[in-house]
């Protein structure tokens, strides 16, 4: 084992709870490395629930949908094959100070930024992403 640095564990599977409104980070061996607030999709714009995986990771992205144009939306991890649904900061929901925890979101799941920034720096592409009802 090399000196310096210390090891860091990477994430081995990412679960979202829509009903708790909390994102879980998992590690090797089913350690829980992190729960996190989240805010999902609102009733009108729910977020998807099933088995999937990162497809895609952004460290700043564009995000369109039918009513909005969301530019720079940092530390995204896409967790769809079309890459639509997607795990991601929110700094314009902490800059007008909207707690998570409660769904806001129009489908996504927002993450505060620290923990978007520490998700994305943590989790290789093809981690398993579960999210539940």
């Amino acid at each position: 084992v090399g000196r310096g640095r210390p090891m860091v564990e990477l994430i081995a599977a990412i679960v979202v709870d829509l009903s708790d409104q909390k994102l879980y980070a998992y590690g090797a061996a089913d350690t829980l490395l992190r729960t996190v607030p989240v805010s999902t999709g609102l009733a009108s714009s729910p977020t998807p629930t099933g088995e999937g995986k990162v497809y895609g990771k952004h460290r700043s992205v564009t995000m369109r949908g039918s009513s909005f144009v969301a530019p720079n939306v940092p530390w995204a991890l896409c967790v769809t094959p079309d890459q639509v649904i997607c795990l991601h900061g929110a700094p314009w929901q902490e800059a007008a100070g909207q707690r998570f925890g409660v769904p806001r979101s129009h489908g996504c799941v927002r993450v505060p930024s620290p923990h978007a920034r520490w998700l994305f720096e943590h989790t290789p592409l093809g981690t398993p992403v579960t999210i539940r009802p």
